[in-house]
């Protein structure tokens, strides 16, 4: 499978190549790139674009973020806008925990607060 994308995040590189394309390139790739890409996956080889490429070596070279499964769920939930209350509420359990959670979520992304914790969750494509 080739993919042919405008999408140029890590997050979306990574789940497609994971999903098992062999190739993905950008839409603005020259045509002749995209024909020698094309022939190349009929062929069972790999082809990823330079821009590609150095998207995937800088992702390589950065330690990856990991999350537990339980602070996943409840950033999933506060992506939505969930307050402290609600997000207790829906994972059953208390304000003060989610507040633990929430400290950890934070450091392990680097930010200080809920909005820059979202945008951080997606740009490293955890959301």
């Amino acid at each position: 499978m080739l993919i042919l994308t405008t999408f140029d995040t890590q997050g979306d590189i990574v789940a497609a190549i994971e999903a098992g394309a062999l190739g993905y390139l950008l839409k603005d790739a020259p045509p002749e790139q995209v024909q020698a890409a094309v022939l190349a996956t009929a062929r069972g080889e790999r082809t990823l674009s330079p821009e590609i490429t150095a998207a995937l070596i800088e992702r390589m070279q950065r330690p990856a973020i990991s999350l537990s499964a339980r602070e996943m769920e409840l950033l999933k939930l506060l992506a939505t806008g969930a307050t402290n209350k609600e997000l207790a509420e829906a994972l059953f359990i208390s304000q003060a925990t989610v507040k633990t959670h929430l400290v950890h979520i934070y450091t392990k992304l680097g930010v200080d607060n809920r909005t820059a914790a979202i945008a951080a969750a997606r740009r490293e494509g955890l959301l």
